[in-house]
């Protein structure tokens, strides 16, 4: 008999231990006796998966700002609790009783379990008490409201979950998107929650009881006799009762009775029974049984067992799934986790009943062996689940604070049970109910059981999904209020930036050379330069914006650049404020194309004590770097314009003399010192100094370098192709074999670049690039401030990608890889790109390494950092390495496939807050993307005709392709110009639906 008594009012396993001392009988004693008895399930769960016990924490063991917090048993959240430990050791906590929190504007814990590297866990109390970045709580305190009237970012709510918990809710907004469900008679006792209104939606009907006359249960009674002998119920033989809403939110307190379809007379008797108990808004549901789906033929296998007397009778098969879906920091759905419960065809199958596999295991074993209609099922069950978490989303958009439980709370998670069913000759999923906590925790043992490496959410499971909104949500919030320095504007293809920004709750200050710049308006503060794009004054420029932000009383928390013309102003800044960032000498070793594979050509590999650098001071050997007068005044005659100094590499030569006698001990008395007032009169208190490094596991970063030299004379090009002198080590340097790369030194957007196969051709690019190219007035905006050297690499064939990498004190947060096309020869225009990478896994490794180590090996050690190499037949090839974060498509190509924002992530890094991912490389995409470059030089009579800017914006908010537009329409449309000068625009189609 089904009765309320009889209900269980808790899934919090019994334990018979109580606190010493504790008086009972009061709501304290019954807290602290669920505290005792949580913390030994604990115990108890550790053991089981071989981890050790919960031991006191250590002295002096530190932790990061980030918090995130669990309330409740130790069970449902257990797989994210681990996870977030490893990722983040220290910074994922369970709270067992809610009096080890308290609540202001925010939520602040003072004693918690911590989880820590290894699955260990310590038992913690914090004075004063730590902040809470995200929030999840579970049984027996799942409807506390810690949340309420608190700013704290919360995966959930004790509101949240008592509406989600109806079933009879949950089946109406299911219903009304055209999602399967058992069909349903629900017997409601008005309001509830959402007030449903009497009437039929999809398979769902509900009836308002009128409770106390006699007319009204005969009513009831034609209601259910109706209902038993309807269309809906002529596939089922058994019919399900439960209890929905109040007090039977969750399976574990209003769990399912099956009757026989056939006992009208025993169906009315429960169901009578049950009424009178209703309080509002409960209900009684009366739903068909759907029998899962059966088994397909098999052939019989021959086994042991058919040569003797014992062949056992086999039970036909059934099997129900269950998913467990997140949501993604963008509001998309996202598969963590797909598994199977096998049983007996004629027997209910529960979470608690059976051990989980995978849906491909159990289509094989039930005859499904077609891999056609396997792989049909498969997209089947993952459509359906990620459409349920669809729905979860829309309504919790339409829902108020209040309605939510919170300002921050929203539902990151849910879990999906679905079965199989034939109606007729089709295979349908039939959505049994959302059971977030149930899900997860039954699940819990599939790691480590083979499903750890699969990244497919059609294999199962997906990896860093769980973890992914809840770091990123701490991560944003621990951001909110933030004050960033931003040096540069930009142009329009950085128009984005600012308003993520507001978006982020960033405080912006931004230094610009243009007064009139759009994104003055954009921004909190704003100091125009007008000479910013003189960087032989940077140490003037720098000295101006400390004073500025010193007379406006401005305190930037962060200091960052997304563009390339101010990257080395922007590390001055940071080094005179003590902010986090690259020191001046990495950013001008990355800034200086050549000096760059110079520098890392130089470097021997790390012996774990010292790492040395041959390099000589300028970046280049002696008989390349010193000339005589007759020789510099050769230069100005063949075009090339030389700032102070000849060039960056004069102003920026190390004041430190070689790295090599540095790293010996000794001091270079005779090394020249830079022309720039930027080095001598730079502040010394760095945030971090100037450390290159290299692994001790991995290949030094030199052989990822390319020959190549630094070019301001045809005397430089006549000597690159003579051979130079013996270098450091008797090494020949200054050698560049044809073909080879010529380009701008400083330069950005593939201007001015061209192959060139001998001497002569170098010469002809090299005399024609000085007499079009000077000055920044001659092309803006594509490093010309920097002066018109060029560099002569050596051509390296092979397949070209960019790494989009996230580094915080050396450690790789994430990294990104991406294929670009077969450039437009001979001037390497780019044609296409396409993410993720199609390379093998283990050669996408490589670049990741190849880029990670050439970062370090520069000196790179916090920042986004774009690298550009190529994939040749003996390895990775360095091609140049920009210090900041990737432009054009990239940072929107990741957003939107990963869900990771690497333009927060620069914001993040430089305010010293780690951006800390779920998994450095391992990410899954979302789908995959193909992008073609549009340049007006090639392109011109398309944009004006069929593909023009209006029409590719149309067919953008259609869906029916991704457009990032790199210039302004006029630019984009004004005229013919060469690929050299040609803006552009990047036109990205979406090549496959897979979400």
């Amino acid at each position: 008999m089904l009765s309320l008594s009889s209900l269980p009012s808790t899934v919090v396993p019994s334990l018979s231990s109580s606190p010493g001392g504790c008086a009972t009988g009061g709501p304290r004693a019954r807290s602290s006796r669920q505290e005792v008895a949580l913390f030994q399930t604990l115990q108890e769960a550790l053991r089981e998966i071989d981890l050790p016990e919960t031991q006191d924490l250590p002295q002096g063991m530190s932790h990061s700002e980030m918090c995130i917090c669990v309330l409740g048993s130790p069970l449902p959240y257990l797989s994210l609790l681990l996870e977030a430990g490893q990722r983040s050791p220290g910074d994922a906590l369970l709270c067992l009783c809610p009096s080890w929190l308290s609540r202001s504007s925010s939520l602040l814990v003072h004693k918690a379990v911590t989880f820590d590297l290894g699955g260990r866990t310590f038992l913690s109390n914090f004075n004063p008490p730590r902040k809470v970045t995200y929030f999840l709580s579970s049984d027996p305190w799942a409807k506390e409201e810690m949340t309420r009237e608190t700013d704290c970012p919360s995966g959930g709510s004790g509101a949240l979950g008592q509406f989600w918990g109806n079933v009879l809710t949950t089946r109406v907004l299911l219903q009304k998107a055209k999602i399967h469900c058992p069909p349903t008679l629900a017997l409601l006792l008005p309001p509830g929650q959402m007030r449903l209104e009497e009437g039929r939606t999809g398979g769902v009907e509900v009836v308002h009881l009128e409770m106390g006359a006699e007319e009204g249960m005969n009513s009831v009674r034609n209601k259910v006799d109706t209902f038993l002998e309807s269309e809906n119920m002529r596939g089922s033989e058994r019919v399900v009762l439960r209890c929905s809403g109040g007090r039977f939110v969750g399976e574990a307190t209003s769990p399912p009775v099956y009757l026989s379809r056939n006992s009208r007379d025993e169906v009315w008797a429960k169901v009578s029974y049950l009424l009178p108990q209703l309080l509002p808004g409960e209900a009684v549901l009366l739903e068909a049984y759907c029998s899962p789906l059966k088994p397909g033929p098999r052939v019989e296998d021959r086994t042991w067992e058919q040569y003797t007397d014992c062949r056992p009778q086999v039970p036909d098969l059934s099997f129900r799934l269950c998913a467990i879906v997140t949501r993604s920091p963008l509001d998309l759905p996202l598969l963590y986790k797909l598994v199977c419960r096998v049983g007996v065809s004629d027997d209910p199958l529960s979470h608690s009943h059976s051990l989980s596999q995978s849906l491909e295991t159990t289509l094989l074993e039930c005859g499904f062996t077609d891999p056609t209609m396997a792989k049909s099922l498969c997209r089947l069950a993952l459509d359906t689940a990620l459409s349920c978490l669809c729905v979860v989303m829309e309504t919790e958009s339409n829902m108020s604070a209040e309605q939510r439980g919170g300002a921050g709370a929203q539902t990151d998670m849910i879990g999906v049970d679905l079965l199989f069913t034939m109606d007729g000759s089709i295979i349908r999923p039939v959505i049994l109910g959302l059971h977030p906590s149930l899900c997860l925790h039954s699940s819990f043992q599939e790691r480590g059981m083979g499903m750890e490496g699969c990244d497919s959410g059609i294999e199962g499971w997906s990896r860093g999904t769980l973890l992914l909104t809840p770091l990123t949500r701490s991560q944003y919030y621990l951001m909110q209020g933030k004050t960033v320095l931003v040096v540069g504007a930009g142009g329009h293809s950085k128009k984005f930036i600012w308003k993520t920004a507001k978006q982020y709750k960033l405080k912006i200050l931004l230094v610009d050379s243009d007064p009139a710049h759009f994104a003055s308006q954009l921004v909190d503060h704003f100091l125009p330069l007008p000479d910013l794009p003189d960087h032989r004054r940077d140490d003037q420029h720098c000295s101006r914006i400390c004073d500025w932000l010193l007379s406006s009383s401005l305190r930037p928390d962060g200091c960052v650049c997304f563009w390339d013309e101010c990257v080395v102003l922007t590390s001055l800044v940071c080094d005179r404020l003590g902010l986090r960032g690259p020191p001046p000498e990495a950013i001008r070793i990355a800034k200086e194309k050549s000096r760059t594979h110079r520098h890392l050509l130089g470097l021997l590999k790390s012996t774990g004590t010292n790492l040395i650098s041959v390099e000589q001071p300028s970046g280049q050997p002696d008989s390349l770097v010193e000339f005589g007068e007759d020789e510099r005044r050769g230069r100005q005659q063949n075009g090339m314009v030389n700032m102070e100094g000849d060039s960056l590499r004069a102003m920026a030569d190390f004041d430190r003399g070689d790295l090599f006698n540095e790293a010996m001990g000794k001091h270079d008395t005779t090394a020249p010192t830079s022309s720039s007032p930027s080095l001598s009169s730079s502040s010394s208190h760095s945030f971090g100094t100037f450390r290159p490094s290299a692994p001790l596991l991995s290949p030094s970063p030199s052989s990822y370098a390319v020959p190549c030299i630094h070019v301001e004379s045809t005397l430089d090009l006549e000597k690159a192709a003579s051979g130079g002198e013996g270098g450091p080590g008797g090494a020949s340097v200054g050698v560049v074999r044809f073909p080879a790369v010529m380009k701008l030194e400083y330069g950005a957007g593939a201007v001015g670049v061209r192959k060139v196969c001998s001497l002569e051709e170098s010469l002809a690019h090299f005399e024609r690039i000085g007499g079009d190219l000077r000055e920044e007035t001659d092309y803006p905006g594509i490093g010309l401030g920097w002066g018109n050297a060029m560099i002569l690499m050596e051509y390296v064939g092979g397949t070209e990608h960019d790494v989009d990498v996230v580094l915080f004190e050396g450690r790789l947060e994430g990294a990104f890889v991406s294929d670009n096309g077969p450039t437009r020869t001979p001037a390497f225009t780019e044609t296409a790109a396409q993410m993720p990478s199609g390379l093998a896994q283990d050669k996408r490794a490589q670049l990741i390494r190849a880029a990670h180590h050439a970062c370090l090996g520069c000196g790179l050690r916090d920042g986004v950092f774009n690298v550009e190499l190529k994939m040749t037949e003996v390895g990775p090839r360095l091609i140049e390495i920009n210090a900041r974060m990737g432009g054009f498509y990239l940072c929107d190509w990741i957003r939107q496939l990963y869900g990771v924002d690497l333009l927060m992530a620069a914001f993040m890094v430089s305010c010293g807050v780690r951006p800390c991912l779920p998994s450095a490389t391992a990410l899954p995409a979302r789908g995959h993307f193909a992008g073609v470059m549009v340049v007006v030089s090639r392109h011109l009579h398309a944009l004006r005709t069929t593909a023009s800017p209006e029409r590719l914006r149309g067919l953008h908010q259609e869906g029916a392709l991704w457009l990032n537009e790199l210039a302004e329409e006029d630019e984009l449309i004004s005229g013919g110009q060469s690929d050299d000068r040609g803006a552009a625009a990047l036109l990205r189609l979406w090549m496959c639906g897979e979400q």
